[in-house]
């Protein structure tokens, strides 16, 4: 690169332009043959779902003495014995090229058999090339894609709005005669007792009042004369008396800055906007296999080492080691010291407490969430360099002798905690400890930590002889080694005087005394899953007293791809989640959320509810709140973030606050009452929400 720039200064110099004219030639020779890829898409066959790709590597070193590492999300690769290079799956997203033959005319072209792209952001990324002994060296990629065509998600009937039209809509609007001019400063809140959490009451008449039950109320009512303001343009409004409340206590959004990071000015600037929203909870998933992005007291390697992506140095045998930093994943970041990448970063402890405080000003509570024990990869390593770097053991959370072979769902056969140590409740007292003391500093109340609990890989802990010797003295089976791990956490946070979250897994596998203790300690479970009958834990456990926020893949997963066009970013194993299909979720009869599948054909909700679990009227109460969860594996920028969130967040957030539709009891998918209310919902996105985006200067889709 810097031999390219140099040609334009050299072309300046004239004493001797025979010279300059062969070391400009020179230079331009040596940045054309700059190794680069050129990857092609293959076409997908419609029996296999596969597809024949092609990684042109141009201009490679010579010889086989060097590597191509490149990261893609996890896909078997098929190649013919007589390929030039073989493809090898590292672990995670981490992939290895390995030359077999020289190069023939400059180039390597392996031609190999994969599963069809869903879309563009599958393909793989992140290139670097590394000669044997040399550091590893960034290679441009140029893509070629098979023909794809805009794709609309779905049409609708734009319906007029006007200022009081706003999201999440207004419960009760009594429009008066006359006009009113909004304040340029809101009034001070009067204190009503009697009414719901939330409750405000604005009237407006020659002068403008407000009633709250309390001050989130108070706050609501100041969002509320805020979008007003906005959707009137300085102009008089009509008079009205304004009456509303939220349904549901908690309207969350989950935002993974694990897998890749998102900046503490972002997510300031995020915060904000949920506010807008009347969004009351924020859940920072910050610890995962990919990254843990928080300071803690005494344990600096979690951030110094478990907060950075770096080069692996490769063994003689084929395999990695991570000295300085975890592997490069997701978006293929290479180098620890790049603060550009989403791969690097944490928040310090005075980030996070800034962060608490100005969540804490806009009414917005964060929840803090370290996954475990499974999906903690990022935590075992960093606890192992700390080990292998200062000799202290006292906090690992591995076994050296532990022999078990797993997979997990995100391919790592490494991530699971060992649950028989006692160095692993050590560690949990730490954070613990250290969590309670950052939010006492930030003055704001700590209402959860939340564990995660999730997706812990089957064969975890089989080959692990501290976990042999405790199944053997307590009795317990494999499956009863969940109910030891949070058994422990619940005398941690029993000790602390700190409450418990986790995924719907946290649940399962429990002894009933173990069970009941939960009940006490722990402030929700989060349903994530919904295949396989297990949309049913969410009113299962309502119904036994267990608190419920409702974070439904299938509805709420935003990392889900809004619809199938190739050019669209996002995940769809959960299915595509558009603006329509996070406004169709029902917090009362989740069954019937669905109400269009993924190819955009009505879908049968009539029988959806038939023979599982009914939410009873006891249980009603303990479905507490929805979240929405946007995980990283596909965010590069803050623009992603936005652009997953906006605007299809705003349904779920709209049904966190108004939870029984017009059209909830209706059993038809394409029903008038639904389309009609999603027609006029659609109607206030188009009109002063995306405006709104546009203010801002953030990324969103358009439909």
């Amino acid at each position: 690169m810097h031999l390219c720039k140099r040609i334009q200064h050299l072309s300046t110099v004239k004493p001797n332009l025979l010279l300059c004219l062969l070391l400009a030639g020179a230079l331009s020779a040596a940045c054309v043959h700059q190794p680069r890829i050129v990857w092609t898409e293959g076409a997908a066959d419609p029996k296999t779902g596969k597809a024949i790709h092609e990684m042109e590597i141009q201009n490679p070193p010579a010889g086989t003495d060097w590597t191509l590492w490149f990261s893609q999300f996890r896909t078997p690769v098929s190649m013919g014995e007589e390929a030039p290079a073989d493809i090898v799956h590292l672990g995670g997203t981490l992939y290895r090229v390995i030359p077999k033959t020289e190069a023939s005319e400059n180039k390597l072209t392996l031609r190999y058999e994969a599963r069809a792209l869903v879309n563009h952001c599958r393909a793989p990324e992140g290139f670097y090339l590394q000669k044997k002994g040399g550091k590893p060296v960034p290679v441009a990629v140029k893509y070629k894609w098979q023909p794809s065509e805009r794709v609309q998600s779905f049409t609708t009937r734009h319906v007029g709005t006007t200022a009081y039209d706003m999201v999440p809509r207004l419960k009760s609007l009594a429009l008066q005669d006359g006009t009113t001019t909004l304040p340029a400063e809101d009034p001070e809140a009067r204190i009503v007792e009697g009414r719901p959490s939330g409750w405000y009451r604005i009237t407006l008449a020659d002068a403008v009042t407000v009633e709250a039950a309390d001050e989130d109320g108070a706050f609501y009512a100041a969002v509320t004369l805020d979008n007003l303001r906005r959707n009137a343009g300085g102009k008089p409004v009509p008079s009205a008396i304004v009456e509303d409340w939220p349904d549901l206590p908690y309207r969350g959004l989950m935002l993974d800055v694990s897998r890749n990071f998102t900046k503490k000015p972002d997510l300031l600037r995020l915060i904000d906007i949920l506010a807008h929203y009347k969004v009351n909870y924020l859940h920072l998933h910050l610890g995962d296999d990919e990254g843990w992005r928080l300071e803690i007291d005494g344990l600096p390697e979690l951030t110094s080492y478990g907060a950075f992506r770096g080069i692996p140095d490769l063994q003689p045998d084929g395999s990695i080691t991570e000295p300085d930093a975890l592997q490069p994943t997701y978006c293929g970041s290479r180098d620890r010291n790049d603060a550009s990448s989403p791969g690097n970063g944490f928040y310090s402890r005075a980030d996070f407490v800034e962060i608490l405080r100005y969540a804490h000003a806009r009414h917005i509570r964060v929840i803090p969430e370290f996954d475990s024990p499974g999906h903690s990869r990022a935590a075992i390593k960093s606890m192992e360099v700390r080990a292998r770097r200062t000799g202290d053991t006292a906090y690992l959370l591995s076994e050296p002798r532990d022999t078990s072979l797993y997979e997990s769902v995100q391919d790592y056969t490494d991530n699971a905690i060992n649950v028989a140590l006692p160095t692993t409740y050590r560690f949990f007292d730490k954070v613990f400890e250290s969590v309670a003391d950052l939010y006492a500093e930030a003055s704001v109340p700590l209402e959860a930590i939340h564990i995660g609990g999730d997706e812990v890989p089957e064969g975890a802990w089989t080959g692990s002889p501290a976990c042999r010797a405790l199944m053997d003295s307590t009795g317990r089976s494999l499956d009863e080694l969940t109910d030891y791990f949070v058994s422990h956490i619940l005398d941690i946070a029993e000790a602390r005087g700190v409450k418990i979250a986790g995924w719907q897994e946290v649940a399962l596998h429990l002894r009933p005394e173990t069970f009941e203790r939960l009940k006490e300690d722990l402030a929700y479970v989060n349903l994530w899953a919904v295949s396989r009958g297990r949309d049913e834990y969410a009113y299962k456990y309502a119904n036994e007293g267990i608190n419920v926020v409702l974070s439904n893949a299938s509805n709420n997963y935003f990392d889900m791809a809004y619809n199938d066009d190739k050019e669209e970013r996002g995940h769809s194993w959960a299915g595509y989640i558009d603006e329509r299909r996070a406004f169709s979720f029902l917090p009362y009869d989740c069954y019937r959320s669905v109400r269009w599948d993924d190819q955009r054909q009505i879908a049968d909700i009539a029988g959806a509810s038939a023979g599982k679990t009914a939410l009873l009227p006891e249980g009603v109460p303990h479905i507490i709140g929805v979240q929405g969860q946007l995980w990283a594996e596909t965010i590069r920028s803050f623009d992603h973030v936005t652009y997953y969130i906006f605007p299809k967040g705003v349904g779920l957030f709209e049904r966190g606050w108004n939870a029984r539709p017009v059209w909830e009891a209706t059993t038809v998918s394409d029903d008038p009452l639904f389309m009609d209310d999603f027609d006029r919902f659609f109607s206030i996105v188009t009109d002063h929400e995306y405006p709104y985006y546009e203010s801002l200067g953030i990324s969103y889709h358009r439909n």
